[in-house]
């Protein structure tokens, strides 16, 4: 690159990543309940149907509490104390989501051999129905939501911590049937009693449209380093629900004790890179290679010894950009008081710096978090459990972190599924400007026991406008949204601002075979002068033509990599965007 190139890339890049500290102030006075002590298992989500962010707690890991956002700005908590859960002992895993459609969300948790318990909203999000899942019994680590075989409605995958990992179907009416046979089966590739899954994370991490799941193994007292029970495993989905162990080839499996791991873009590229937590060596930052493949870059990243020294005490990783940057930072709690729960900015270079004490001094260090715009005012919050040893409660009540801001701008995204899912959970959305663009999936269910917020949030830097928004829903449907507001929360409905603005009737087109190995074949039914223009998952225009009529319809993606594409049909005034799976 020329110096005139080079000065001119730092005049765009750099308003947007200025060094800003970020910083939060204990707002634990606006809770109502202000002695409510948490044990790994806490959660934020809206809860009913307002819009905006609550908190969803287990006071001593079992007796229910949601406290709802004031729609006040500034306002107070107000709170549903719903009561004990059914069984004993502690609830490890939570997930949140609107499991039978009606628009208010629900809930599943579990723990040591204490059942599935279903929490079914009623009365408009304020009050639950409990339901016992059918055998079999687990010991529930984390737990996912996920329209696993994405027929629109939304399963459960549970991280059994003694055996296999068990999925369930949902009837689309909230019912959920024990299903591994049916939906995935996620037992160990190399043979035993497929026990030690701890984290669980459902991720596109290959771009090819479905979703994938990565599990984090550990296992006690396990000290072979090649033992099944704590080999990390990545199932591959090949887009008709057949999953392939493919985290050797991956490179996402470092044969250590495991904890949890997420995946988001730090360096804006396209791909979800990933962050995983080790107990016996130390944890890793693997960047994605856009080919399927992961690089260890932790030894570049700025905080290799950070991470070394969190050694067993690790237990949340939260991958958001809590700045506004238009960067992910990383947010490590830890059930160490040596080394504590820590903050790390990302400098928008795939290095990351140590933020110095963004919570208040004095704080205890944060063993369990879930995040979300807990005050409506567009920068992510936290909401910290104290708890003991790796899962219990404490003496130590939970507090509210409320952030600081600054001056960035930002955008705030729910999505509200048709087709698709209600949660639009597996979708994923892009925000393009002057940075580039931006990603994020729809997840219920990260890291380790915890729910982060169902909403998407975006920093904009010290950018003033948005170029557009892509929205790719589980469906294969696709809307753009071009030039919103900025500094604004809002939703967007499956459907209603379709990449297509005009369509050919169905009368009008087909394209098969799809999936596709080869050549797809468009029938343009007597329409002539047809062009096209083909795009990846990421947005790339790979291929275009304006050469299809009846006589000449056949367009070869033989050389074309595994994956999701689109097809953008036009002629005249007419548009299709269809969706094309290449195998």
């Amino acid at each position: 690159m020329n110096l005139k190139k080079l000065l001119f890339t730092l005049c765009m890049v750099l308003p947007y990543v200025l060094i800003s500290q970020v910083t939060f102030n204990n707002a634990n006075s606006r809770v109502d309940n202000t002695m409510l002590n948490s044990g790994c298992a806490i959660g934020v989500a809206d809860m009913n149907g307002d819009g905006l962010d609550d908190l969803v707690r287990l006071r001593n890991a079992r007796y229910l509490e949601v406290e709802y956002q004031s729609t006040t700005p500034g306002g107070d908590f107000t709170r549903l104390n719903y009561g004990s859960i059914t069984g004993s002992g502690s609830e490890w895993g939570m997930v949140i989501a609107d499991v039978n459609e009606d628009g208010y969300n629900d809930i599943i948790v579990g723990g040591s051999y204490n059942y599935l318990k279903l929490l079914t909203a009623k009365n408009n999000g304020t009050d639950y129905d409990e339901t016992i899942l059918s055998s079999p019994q687990i010991f529930l680590q984390n737990a996912n939501f996920a329209d696993i075989d994405n027929n629109g409605t939304i399963d459960f995958f549970g991280c059994n911590d003694v055996g296999v990992s068990s999925a369930y179907s949902n009837n689309g009416s909230g019912s959920f049937t024990y299903n591994n046979s049916g939906l995935i089966n996620a037992t160990s590739t190399i043979p035993s009693d497929n026990s030690g899954n701890y984290g669980s994370i459902w991720v596109d991490y290959d771009n090819d449209g479905d979703q994938d799941l990565y599990i984090s193994k550990c296992r006690l007292g396990v000290y072979n380093q090649y033992d099944g029970r704590r080999v990390n495993q990545l199932f591959q989905n090949d887009g008709n629900g057949n999953f392939t162990d493919v985290g050797v080839a991956a490179g996402l499996v470092p044969y250590a004790q495991s904890w949890s791991a997420n995946f988001e873009d730090i360096d804006n590229d396209g791909d979800l890179d990933c962050v995983l937590i080790n107990h016996d060596v130390s944890s890793i930052i693997y960047e994605n290679n856009g080919n399927g493949t992961f690089t260890d870059i932790t030894a570049s990243s700025g905080i290799a010894t950070q991470l070394s020294n969190l050694g067993a005490g690790g237990i949340q990783v939260i991958m958001e950009d809590f700045d506004n940057d238009t960067f992910v930072d990383l947010f490590i709690t830890s059930r160490y008081t040596s080394n504590k729960h820590v903050l790390f900015k990302n400098n928008g270079n795939k290095t990351f710096s140590v933020m110095p004490t963004p919570f208040p001094a004095g704080s205890l260090s944060i063993q369990s978090a879930a995040v979300g715009d807990l005050n409506n005012d567009g920068f992510i919050d936290v909401i910290a459990g104290f708890g003991t040893g790796y899962n219990s409660p404490s003496n130590n009540p939970d507090i509210l972190y409320l952030n600081n801001g600054n001056s960035n701008n930002w955008s705030e995204i729910t999505l509200q599924g048709v087709a698709s899912n209600r949660n639009g959970i597996g979708a994923r959305i892009e925000l393009h400007g002057v940075w580039g663009k931006q990603i994020r999936e729809v997840r219920s269910g990260e890291s380790y026991g915890t729910m982060n917020s169902l909403m998407s949030h975006f920093g904009l830097g010290t950018a003033t406008s948005i170029t557009k928004i892509v929205v790719i829903w589980p469906s294969g449907a696709v809307d753009e949204i071009y030039n919103p507001n900025i500094n604004e929360s809002f939703v967007i409905v499956e459907g209603s601002q379709p990449l297509n603005t005009e369509s050919f009737s169905a009368e009008n087109f087909s394209i098969y075979p799809n999936p596709t190995s080869n050549y797809i074949t468009v029938n343009t039914k007597n329409i002539e002068d047809v062009s096209y223009k083909l795009y990846d998952i990421t947005g790339k225009l790979v291929k275009q033509q304006s050469v299809l009529s009846n006589s000449k319809n056949q367009i070869d993606l033989s050389h074309f990599s595994n994956g999701l594409y689109f097809i953008h049909l036009t002629s005249n005034k007419e548009s299709y965007v269809h969706k094309i799976i290449k195998k």
